[in-house]
């Protein structure tokens, strides 16, 4: 494809915001992008030097191979749906919070403060055998994530039922 190419990277981690990293290289600082599934498979650590290899896009770097301290891994990059991809029409509709706490119930978890929406999911504090986790569900109802969560993160405690 014309303006992508294969780039590799090697430097120290910045900064994290979430799934997107800024790495300081040799050449300068650079944003870099594992997606939320490849944060299932990677740590992101201010500090830890990391060589990443991905598709340069102009304001970031796809990465599709994460290496840590010898250890690769692969980041398997979701290609942009498109209009004949037809089961994932639903994803553009209104996104109703009931279809996401309802996710959350049949997964065995106990809503524990209001879903909290992003772009593309909500996030769900639930609690399930007395712990609390975070709970990532699509506007579909899939549950992408799920990680610990502590009852008392400052980020739910407003929303504490």
């Amino acid at each position: 494809m014309p303006g992508h190419h294969h780039a590799s990277a090697t430097g120290k981690i910045l900064h994290v915001f979430a799934h997107r990293f800024v790495v300081q290289t040799k050449a300068g600082a650079i944003l870099a992008d594992v997606t939320p599934h490849g944060l299932d498979h990677v740590t992101l650590r201010v500090g830890d030097t990391v060589s990443l290899e991905g598709e340069s896009k102009p304001s970031e770097l796809k990465v599709s191979r994460f290496t840590l301290k010898g250890r690769t891994v692969r980041i398997e990059h979701k290609k942009p749906h498109h209009h004949h991809d037809h089961h994932h029409e639903h994803h553009h509709g209104p996104a109703d919070p009931e279809v996401v706490l309802k996710a959350a119930r049949e997964a065995g978890y106990e809503p524990a403060a209001l879903p909290r929406r992003k772009p593309k999911h909500f996030e769900v504090l639930g609690k399930r055998n007395g712990r609390y986790a975070e709970l990532h569900i699509e506007l579909d109802g899939h549950i992408r994530k799920t990680k610990p969560a502590a009852s008392r993160d400052p980020k739910w405690e407003r929303t504490a039922a």
